[in-house]
This record gives structure tokens, sequence and C-alpha cells, in this order.
């Protein structure tokens, strides 16, 4: 029987075709793992600056900042 095809539709088994759906999920993929590891660190920072830990402070901020120049945050 005749099968339609919509543009909007995603070829799921179908590698060969193009859709416009991998770049935006690639972007949004990577905001949010920007986003988890930005939480996570904030979290360690925010630790060691309770248990005054000056050692560990300067090395998770520097992590921090590595981390904002990777994303261009």
């Amino acid at each position: 029987m005749y099968e339609k095809h919509y543009p909007h539709e995603v070829a799921f088994g179908h590698p060969e075709e193009k859709n416009s759906y991998g770049p935006l999920a690639q972007m949004i993929l990577e905001q949010a793992i920007f986003l988890y590891q930005k939480n996570k660190l904030m979290e360690k920072i925010d630790e060691a600056l309770a248990t005054k830990n000056k050692e560990l402070f300067l090395e998770l901020s520097a992590q921090y900042n590595e981390l904002l120049k990777k994303y261009g945050a």
C-alpha cells in the first residue's frame, strides 16, 4: 500500500535519511550536560567553602572556570 511521508517525521532506522532534528538534539544535550556539570561543581564549591577547604576550593574553582571556557559561557 502507498505510504505517505511527511517532512517533519523522524526516520528511525534509516541513517541515510537526513532530518533537521540532529543539530537541535545535540544542542539540547550539550546544554543539559553543561548545566548538570555546572550545578555539581557549584555544590562542591559551596561544600569546600563551608568546610574552609582552601585547596579543594581552588581546584574546584579551576575546574569551574575550565567548564565555562569549554562551553563559552
